[in-house]
C-alpha cells in the first residue's frame, strides 16, 4: 500500500514568490495524488474469481469472505477468469 510522508519538503522558503509557491503546491498535490492512486484496490468478495473480478488491476488485494483470507489478484487468465492467490 502507498505510504504518505508526514511532511512535504518545500525546500527553502526564503523570498518565495507567489508563482514559486503555487508551483510547489502543485508539485505537492501531484505527489499526493500519485501516492493515493497507486494504492492497490481493496475488495471484499465471495466469488470464485470469475467475470465480476476481471475489472480489477493485477495486484489488487482481496478479503475472501468465504474463507476470511487475504488474497492478491495474480493473473488475468482470460477475459472472464482471474486467479487469486492467498497471501500467507
Amino acid at each position: 500500500m502507498a505510504s504518505l510522508p508526514n511532511t512535504f519538503n518545500f525546500g527553502s522558503e526564503k523570498d518565495l514568490s507567489m508563482e514559486e509557491l503555487v508551483l510547489r503546491l502543485q508539485r505537492m498535490y501531484i505527489d499526493l495524488a500519485e501516492a493515493i492512486n497507486s494504492k492497490p484496490d481493496l475488495y471484499q468478495r465471495d466469488t470464485n474469481g470469475l467475470a465480476s473480478d476481471t475489472f480489477l488491476a493485477q495486484g489488487s488485494i482481496n478479503i475472501n469472505t468465504s474463507t476470511n483470507k487475504v488474497e492478491m489478484l495474480t493473473n488475468h487468465v482470460s477475459p472472464t477468469v482471474v486467479t487469486w492467490t492467498t497471501l500467507s
